[in-house]
């Protein structure tokens, strides 16, 4: 199973189309990407700013038991890189309190979302791979990120 999102935009004159999925089952970061690729979209969901990390925070559902989202974000070569883009962005007010802690094996990132805990929600956390969360995943349509009209 799985949740569907469209956000449909309108940069400079062109229309752009971006999607984000969630999958409603928890998942080790490693199926969790392989699971966006099975279904068809780009891949674990690439934060690019402040603003697009807001954004997805309002549209995902609060999920208080189990609050946690794997992003493509992951620990290559000892830095903080994003999956399929191998960009660096992780922003000033991006992560938890006292995150990303580096403990022995944490080399995966998570992002909380849980509309009831204002201080840590839609922050980020290094953890171990292999714990379950569920998958956030993309599939780009155009080459820019614009947010106008958003469907469920």
């Amino acid at each position: 199973m799985w949740m569907l999102i469209i956000v449909l935009g309108v940069c400079g004159g062109h229309a752009t189309g971006w999607t984000y999925h969630a999958s409603t089952n928890t998942m080790n970061w490693t199926m969790a990407r392989e699971w966006c690729w099975i279904n068809n979209h780009t891949d674990m969901v690439v934060i690019q700013n402040q603003e697009e990390n807001n954004f997805l925070l309002n549209i995902l559902p609060d999920r208080t038991g189990s609050p946690y989202y794997w992003i493509g974000i992951k620990k290559i070569n000892g830095n903080w890189t994003w999956v399929g883009t191998n960009g660096t962005w992780v922003g000033n007010s991006s992560w938890a309190p006292n995150e990303p802690n580096n403990k022995l094996g944490e080399e995966c990132v998570e992002m909380y979302v849980n509309k009831g805990n204002s201080e840590n929600n839609g922050k980020w956390n290094d953890d171990m791979c292999s714990n379950l969360k569920y998958s956030l995943c993309y599939r780009g349509e155009g080459l820019n990120h614009c947010f106008s009209w958003v469907f469920f």
